[in-house]
């Protein structure tokens, strides 16, 4: 029996599928705004607001930043197994940038969210 994906269930391949899904919503998203912004010209920041009124847009953006973070979260992982060889700054590293993921997450939710 091979127990290896209960050890490492996000290694290789599935990081790899990630990425690109995440590559692949972000590009969507970015070329969904970017027709949203050329029908509704934004002259200044009122416009902007009322844009961001619609919560479709603001739910949008929301899983937009979710899904970058978890991008660059992988992006991460890689380039510190890269190049980080000992294995405790590693784990520290990555352990800060976990952090400071999920804590810009947390407020960028509160204020797309209220």
């Amino acid at each position: 029996m091979n127990i290896e994906w209960i050890k490492e269930p996000f290694g290789g391949m599935t990081q790899w599928v990630y990425q690109r899904f995440t590559a692949l919503f972000m590009i969507f998203y970015l070329l969904a705004m970017g027709i949203l912004i050329l029908n509704h010209p934004v002259s200044d920041y009122i416009s902007w607001i009322s844009m961001f009124d619609i919560w479709l847009v603001r739910f949008g953006t929301l899983i937009f930043f979710y899904v970058m973070f978890f991008h660059a979260w992988i992006g991460i992982l890689h380039v510190t197994e890269d190049y980080i060889k000992n294995f405790t700054v590693r784990r520290t590293v990555n352990f800060c940038f976990l952090m400071m993921i999920i804590f810009q997450l947390l407020i960028l939710s509160f204020y797309l969210i209220k």
